[in-house]
């Protein structure tokens, strides 16, 4: 195994639920030597939960405007994003330093959404298939060599689907690993309206590949979250 060092980026926006079991976790697993927290303006106390050694940078929200503002201050030599509310697995540096030595230039991991029935294990399934045409999302935990990261201009600076956009990137510029996993996500999203969330990530991934804009998308996508969450406080 070379001298590689493994920086961890985790884009915030009121994760406070989530953040504090994620960083405890890094913290434990061989090969990370950096954890960055990009938080886009939390106002539920995300950032006070972020503590040396990990390190915090506010940032101007957007997921692809805190991804690259966290990759901006990192040092390491593979750079791995992660949302906040995964639980990767404990040897997924190893697995990661492991890939990049035997010549991939990134790449992500195999998805789990324990709990998260029926829609959970369609997704699973779905998110298999389209990795074998390139196709992944942040949730599964994107990791690239930085000089690669470099190179493609970082995450592209969009309201929705950047992490998409980059991952056809990463796989243009060379061979990239899927590894086993799993990444263990959230089903928090669709908790409670499985059907409406698989109607609009269906359209959204259709409108996208037709050209749709991810500004257009991304109002659609806001519009949306405001109806559920009146529903919820009904």
């Amino acid at each position: 195994m070379s001298g590689r060092r493994v920086s961890v980026v985790i884009p915030t926006l009121n994760e406070a639920a989530c953040i504090g079991s994620l960083l405890e976790r890094l913290w434990g697993m061989p090969q990370i030597r950096e954890v960055v927290v990009a938080d886009g303006g939390s106002t539920d106390g995300t950032p006070e939960l972020v503590r040396p050694p990990a390190r915090l940078v506010r940032s101007e929200p957007g997921r692809g405007i805190q991804l690259n503002a966290g990759a901006r201050v990192t040092s390491g030599e593979v750079l791995f994003f992660l949302h906040a509310d995964v639980v990767p697995p404990r040897d997924a540096a190893l697995r990661m330093l492991e890939a990049i030595e035997n010549g991939a230039v990134g790449g992500n991991f195999r998805l789990s959404y324990p709990g998260g029935g029926v829609l959970g294990w369609w997704l699973e399934i779905v998110a298999a298939i389209y990795r074998g045409f390139g196709r992944y999302y942040g949730d599964s935990g994107i990791f690239v060599r930085r000089d690669v990261y470099e190179r493609l201009g970082g995450f592209p600076e969009i309201p929705i689907m950047e992490d998409l956009v980059f991952a056809r990137r990463m796989e243009a510029a060379g061979k990239t690993a899927c590894l086993p996993g799993p990444m263990i996500s959230s089903p928090r999203r669709w908790r409670g309206r499985p059907l409406r969330t698989l109607l609009l990530w269906g359209f959204m991934q259709t409108a996208f590949a037709f050209g749709v804009s991810p500004w257009c998308l991304a109002r659609l996508y806001n519009v949306q979250n405001v109806r559920r969450n009146g529903e919820e406080d009904r």
